[in-house]
């Protein structure tokens, strides 16, 4: 197989996602599924006629889920130019993002005067 022009794994804010390259597979040639904390994802066929001659395909890989990323939420899909998208969202952090205010203080952090 090719090496992907797409990036392989990508965690973003809202979401987490894999993009495989599958084009030399059919969709009934591909397998996704969750076990625990990890997608694994198959993609198998037999021996069929290429530009070269014969050939049979065969790959797995395996991709951890974020702990932030709910196993039941991840969905697949396969473009038209053959890239197999696997995604789930991503859950809200737990604390919220804030912007923590300045204070300005009259004393300096550093100690002046003779050492002891």
């Amino acid at each position: 197989m090719q090496r992907s022009r797409h990036k392989q794994m990508q965690l973003d804010k809202d979401k987490f996602s894999v993009n495989i390259d599958v084009k030399h597979f059919s969709p009934e040639d591909l397998k996704v599924k969750v076990v625990g904390d990890t997608i694994e994802i198959h993609g198998k066929h037999e021996e069929r006629q290429d530009e070269q001659g014969f050939v049979a395909r065969e790959f797995s890989r395996k991709y951890k889920i974020p702990a932030d990323v709910d196993p039941f939420s991840i969905t697949s899909s396969l473009s038209s130019d053959g890239v197999l998208t696997v995604n789930g969202p991503r859950k809200p952090s737990e604390v919220p993002e804030r912007t923590i205010p300045i204070t300005r203080e009259d004393k300096s952090a550093l100690v002046v005067g003779p050492r002891k």
